[in-house]
This record gives structure tokens, sequence and C-alpha cells, in this order.
């Protein structure tokens, strides 16, 4: 990108200039105030600006056009202070020509009142000299300001960037694990559907609306990041209905949540999560069956899930166990971090499943 040397950044000017007004107008003060040259100092003063507004911008256009913000900070001040010397040098020398053809005569007649004649050479080394150490703490001042400023603003920016990054990474990662739950209950469902479509169409039917309903809820969910426990409530439901028809009376469900919970935020399907690893992997390999409870409370500024389910003696086939829990950890880390805790207990023929995660409500 092309580095102008007049910047178009209306807030640049308006500091700058401001700033430069200020110093003017102080000086011009002190120096109506006890200057014996008074008019010649005032214009000097007042033509000042220029050399000094164009000398503090080449700064800024080789600060820019030469990478000079990488440099380590010890470098860039020596080279601060040596272009703001030798800029001094060329602003005091700009103010002089510029000003002296018009006010020699009554410098140099002021001079003579008081019996110390002078020649031009002498009085423009001595007022270059003298003028120029002042300009080189204004120049230096505002090479230092200007480069903790743009170091502040370009670590605003960078850390900006950052967030803007994490952000977007949160929000893939949590597709990608979104997307990793949708053909997980598909699979789960259609397999349950392929057992009673040649055993009661009727039944297969209500299977299929039901996991109709599934899916336009996880597309829906994609959408944002998180829903209210009653809909998820509703979708459970509508899961448990497929798996009923399989199970039979083999399957006994307790749900347990106050209707004043209903209003709370969870992240989409993940109490259904829950609820399909314990049925696939806890009740379905019970011959006899078992049963499974859900209840949800509240703790303080938690919400509290736990799921419990009878199990077999002996470790079944995890299958998709696995996954589905370590997607859910997932789920909860990058959506809460350390405000969401999961706990997991094997009581032998029970298997319990706590979560913990900040009590959100809909707006």
């Amino acid at each position: 990108m092309t580095t102008r040397f007049f910047p178009p950044d209306r807030q640049f000017w308006s500091y700058h200039l401001g700033a430069g007004a200020l110093g003017v107008a102080v000086t011009l003060l002190t120096i109506v105030l006890w200057s014996p040259l008074a008019v010649q100092d005032s214009v000097a003063m007042t033509v000042w600006l220029l050399p000094f507004t164009l000398a503090v911008l080449g700064f800024r256009w080789l600060y820019k056009k030469r990478g000079w913000k990488a440099l380590a900070m010890g470098r860039l001040i020596a080279i601060a202070v040596v272009y703001g010397s030798l800029a001094a040098l060329l602003v005091a020398a700009s103010v002089a020509a510029l000003t002296l053809p018009f006010f020699w005569d009554q410098i140099a007649a002021y001079y003579v009142a008081r019996g110390m004649p002078i020649g031009l050479g002498d009085y423009l080394v001595r007022t270059v000299s003298s003028t120029s150490l002042q300009a080189q703490v204004f120049i230096c001042a505002w090479i230092f300001l200007y480069i903790s400023f743009t170091g502040s603003r370009d670590a605003r920016a960078r850390e900006l960037d950052n967030a803007r990054l994490q952000t977007a990474l949160r929000d893939a990662q949590l597709r990608s694990l979104s997307n990793q739950l949708n053909p997980h209950f598909l699979f789960n469902s259609l397999n349950n559907i392929r057992f009673m479509i040649h055993e009661d169409a009727g039944r297969a039917d209500a299977m299929l609306v039901a996991l109709s309903d599934i899916l336009r809820y996880s597309l829906g969910a994609d959408d944002s990041g998180k829903v209210k426990l009653g809909a998820e409530l509703d979708i459970i439901e509508r899961y448990l209905e497929i798996v009923g028809v399989q199970l039979e009376q083999r399957l006994r469900v307790s749900i347990d949540v106050p209707a004043a919970l209903h209003d709370c935020l969870v992240p989409p399907l993940l109490l259904q999560m829950l609820v399909e690893n314990a049925v696939k992997h806890g009740v379905e390999p019970l011959r006899e069956g078992g049963a499974l409870r859900l209840a949800v409370s509240r703790q303080d500024a938690f919400l509290r899930v736990e799921v419990t389910n009878d199990k077999p003696a002996a470790p079944a086939d995890s299958g998709g166990l696995g996954i589905g829990m370590r997607n859910i950890v997932q789920r909860l880390a990058l959506l809460y971090g350390a405000r969401a805790t999961h706990e997991a207990s094997d009581g032998g023929d029970q298997y319990r499943v706590s979560l913990a995660l900040p009590c959100e409500r809909a707006a």
C-alpha cells in the first residue's frame, strides 16, 4: 500500500494542528510579554508551524515507508534523536530565511542602539543555533508521542484481529462439532426405523415424522449457539418416541425438569446427545431393559444437568460413546470455558453424567 506524505486521516490533522496551535499560542504569549523584538519573533513563531509540520510528516513517512516500527526500541530512539536534530536545524534555518529579509533592518537598528552592532552572518548563526534547540525539543516530543500512539493503536488492532480470529475459530469448531451430531443421531434413528418399517407401517410413519422434527430442529440450531431448554426437551421427547417404538417396555424414562427452567439457554442437541448415549450404550444392551432419568435443576448461578441410566455389568461396545462425550466436553469448553464442568461416574449397574453450566435466560 502506498504511503502518503500528507495523511488523509482527519483525526491526525485535528490532533496535530490543535496541539501546534496551542504551542504557538503559548509561545506568542511569552513573546508579547517579554520579547524586545515582539513583532519579529511573533511572525517567526507563526511561520515556524509550517516547516515544523513538514519535518514531522517527513519522519512519519520514513517511519511507515522503511518499516521503522519493526526496529528495536533503542535503535528507534537513536534514529528519532538524530532525525530530530537534523530536522530542527533545517526548521530553524527555514524560519530565519523566511523572516529575516523583512525584519533585518529593525533587528540591526535594535542592536546598534544598544551599542552591540552585529553582522547578518553572526546573527544568523546565533538565531539558528538557539531556535534549533527549541525546535529539536518539539520535534522529538512529537516523534515520541507519535511512536507511542501508533504502537498502542497497532497493539489494539492486533488484539482486535486476534479476538476476531479466535471467535471465527470457535464458531468453526462449534459448527464442526454440530455437524458431527447430525449424522450421529440420524444414523441411529434410521436404523431404528429400519427395524419397524416391515412390521408396523403406521408406527414406522410416526417414527419418520419424529425424525423429521429432529432434523428440522438440528438444522435450525446451526444458526444459533444456544436454544431454550424447553425446545431441547421437546426434541428429546421426539427422539424417545423413535427409540421407544423399538425398545417398547424395555425403556423406562423419567424426566424431572421444573417448568421455571424451560426458558434457560443450553447448547442445541447437548442434552439429546446425553440421552442418546444413555440409551444406546446403557439401556439398549440390557435384555430386560432399564431406566433412564434426566434431571435438571438450578444451583445458584448454574444449571445442573444429570443423566442416569442402568447399564450392563460388563462394559458394552462403546461405539460412538467416546466420540459423543468428547463432543459434549469440547462444546462446553468452547462456549463456556472454565465456567462449565463435566463429571461422569460408573456405579457398576448405573452410569451417571453430570454437567454444570452457567444459567442463562432467553432475552
